[in-house]
This record gives C-alpha cells, sequence and structure tokens, in this order.
C-alpha cells in the first residue's frame, strides 16, 4: 500500500548558467508530496490500525526537515560564489546545493531528508518537486 503527503513553501533560487530567466534570482510556490510504501499495521487497537503510518507523523518529517529548512529562504549551488556571498549576507535560511538547485537537484534532496526518518516497515517510494504548478521532477532514490 502506499501513501502520500503534500506540504507547499516559498523558496528562492537561481540558476546561473540557464539560458531562460532561471538565470536571475527568483521564488517560487513549491509543493513537495512524498509518497511512502508499507503493508498497513494490523495489530487490533493499535492507533495507527489500518495505517501505512499516520498521515500525521509522514507531515512532522517534511515539515521539520524540508519546510522549516528552506521555507522563505534560498537554494543556492556552492560553484555559485557571487550569488552564494550575497544571499549568506542576507539570508538566515540558506541550502547550499552540490550541484544547481533545480527542481530534480531539490527533489533528491528532500528524498534524502526523508528516506531515513520513517518508521521501521515503511519505505519511502518518490519525492514529487513542484517547481510550479504545471512543472514537477520527481526523485525515487535511483542515481
Amino acid at each position: 500500500m502506499r501513501i502520500s503527503r503534500k506540504i507547499e513553501i516559498d523558496y528562492g533560487h537561481t540558476l546561473p548558467n540557464s539560458f531562460s530567466f532561471c538565470n536571475q534570482l527568483h521564488g517560487h510556490r513549491g509543493v513537495v508530496v512524498a509518497t511512502v510504501e508499507g503493508v498497513p499495521v494490523d495489530r487490533q487497537g493499535d492507533g495507527e490500525e489500518g495505517m501505512v503510518m499516520d498521515f500525521k507523523f509522514l507531515k512532522e518529517i517534511m515539515i521539520h526537515h524540508i519546510h522549516d529548512v528552506l521555507d522563505h529562504g534560498f537554494a543556492v549551488w556552492k560553484e555559485d560564489t557571487e550569488d552564494l556571498d550575497f544571499i549568506l549576507k542576507r539570508n538566515s535560511r540558506v541550502l547550499v546545493t552540490d550541484e544547481p538547485p533545480t527542481a530534480e537537484c531539490l527533489a533528491k534532496w528532500a528524498f534524502n531528508q526523508i528516506r531515513h526518518r520513517l518508521p521501521d516497515g515503511v519505505t519511502l517510494r518518490e519525492v514529487r518537486w513542484h517547481e510550479t504548478p504545471n512543472n514537477w521532477a520527481d526523485y525515487d532514490g535511483k542515481p
């Protein structure tokens, strides 16, 4: 059985090598969806009986490790030293990435923020990172 949870965040980024407007400092209203898989709990009387896991606990992981890290913050590529220096002077929430902070990169980052924080028997299958309502990246942990 698979379940999914969605959170929303406001964040900024820049893609300095982009040939489009994405090379400008700009922001997005991001939507992050995590899909987990497991066998529904079958212990009679358990608070999670019939659930893969309680949506509340998945939300708490996502809020603490994604939202609270990047919401109203800025994702900057470590190789983009000019923008990184500027952003570090202005922002207290900065996510420094090892690669340009594309939707693909951020989906992978979010996946890694969640994967080892799930209860036993629950596996993260995919993170979907919506950069806009019409554009998103899916990451499933595979290279």
